[in-house]
């Protein structure tokens, strides 16, 4: 039987016709979109003159690992006399060092080890498992030579050379932001020993040795200082913030401010038994939440396994609570549910009579 298609049902056919191809534009200029914006995302993410990871992408990552109770080593490097290349040959040329050294850090992955510039010449690799330490030490003397090698440059009278600093977790730091602390402790004591080495964050002057810095102009003293920029709030041991304390208790008087110092007390659920570790984290997370939030002008320090304290400049108590708030909501955020009750307490600085 022959069938008949009248002028309407041939009229709606091209229309579900036309509809059909416009929503197959649609989707595909929705997957380039998508795609569009997952290539920004990965640069983003990723540090534009070497390739590496940058800060926010090696930290997300790591932090994940360390979240799921992974364990690895945290390497983190610089190149000796970088500011010299620059003075003396450029920063094209510097630009190029730059490359060589993420090129030379690639070749000595292994699978699973994650490599990052986090800025200026100031690379990190973390390598995860757990490893022993002449593993650990034979594959820091591999990198520094291996990267050295790349460096070496015809003609270049400046000789570039490596130091690092070699953070464990988790018996250094359950997070990024520890490790990275505690293994610049540990490359800031290679730079005053000499450079040109590697040291583990436990073999320094916070952990089990202690020697004393070379003798130095102070050029360079002040170089050193100046040598890693500060974001945040000064982070300090407590007897550097007693110091402080004190210091600020004879001069608030004559400069008529407002410090508000403060305590953040993490307290320990009746019904739940917490082990170290997961205090560790809690106080990593908390001290964070504190830095990030506060100004280059306020000072923190760790008081004990659970407490932190804060003096905050020039704040009167309302705008204190405020800055308490935001830094809650902080350490709320980044733990979950797994966030424990903070207590904090406030009071104002005033001035001791005795030290006047």
């Amino acid at each position: 039987m022959r069938t008949f298609v009248t002028q309407d049902e041939q009229k709606r056919l091209s229309e579900l016709e036309m509809m059909k191809k416009s929503l197959e534009l649609q989707l595909q200029e929705m997957a380039k979109t998508v795609e569009a914006q997952q290539e920004q995302i990965a640069m983003a993410r990723r540090d534009p003159l070497t390739g590496l990871r940058n800060r926010a992408g090696v930290a997300e990552q790591i932090n994940a690992i360390l979240k799921a109770g992974g364990k690895g080593a945290f390497f983190i490097m610089d190149m000796d006399n970088f500011k010299a290349v620059n003075d003396t040959y450029g920063h094209i040329e510097g630009d190029k060092v730059l490359v060589r050294f993420a090129k030379a850090l690639r070749k000595s992955l292994e699978p699973g080890d994650l490599a990052a510039r986090l800025g200026g010449d100031e690379f990190i690799l973390f390598t995860q498992g757990e490893k022993d330490r002449t593993y650990l030490k034979e594959k820091a003397s591999a990198m520094i030579r291996q990267i050295e090698r790349e460096l070496v440059s015809p003609g270049r009278l400046v000789r570039v050379t490596v130091s690092m600093g070699i953070a464990l977790a988790p018996q250094d730091g359950i997070t990024f932001e520890a490790l990275y602390g505690n293994g610049d402790k540990a490359l800031y004591f290679v730079k005053n020993d000499g450079k040109n080495g590697f040291r583990f964050f436990d073999e320094t002057s916070n952990g089990k040795e202690k020697k004393d810095a070379p003798k130095a102009s102070l050029a360079e003293i002040k170089k050193r200082l100046r040598e890693k920029k500060m974001e945040g709030s000064f982070v300090v041991e407590y007897n550097n913030f007693e110091k402080i304390y004190r210091f600020m208790e004879r001069n608030i008087a004559r400069e008529k401010r407002e410090v508000q110092c403060v305590l953040f007390t993490v307290e320990e659920p009746v019904d739940r038994v917490m082990g170290k570790y997961e205090m560790q984290r809690q106080m990593e997370i908390l001290e964070q939440a504190v830095t990030s939030s506060l100004r280059k002008g306020d000072v923190t320090t760790n008081y004990s396994s659970c407490q932190m304290l804060t003096l905050l400049m020039d704040v009167n108590k309302k705008n204190a609570s405020m800055v308490i708030n935001r830094i809650l909501e902080k350490y709320k955020k980044e733990i979950g549910e797994d966030a424990l009750t903070i207590n904090c307490e406030v009071e104002q600085l005033m001035p001791d009579e005795e030290l006047v």
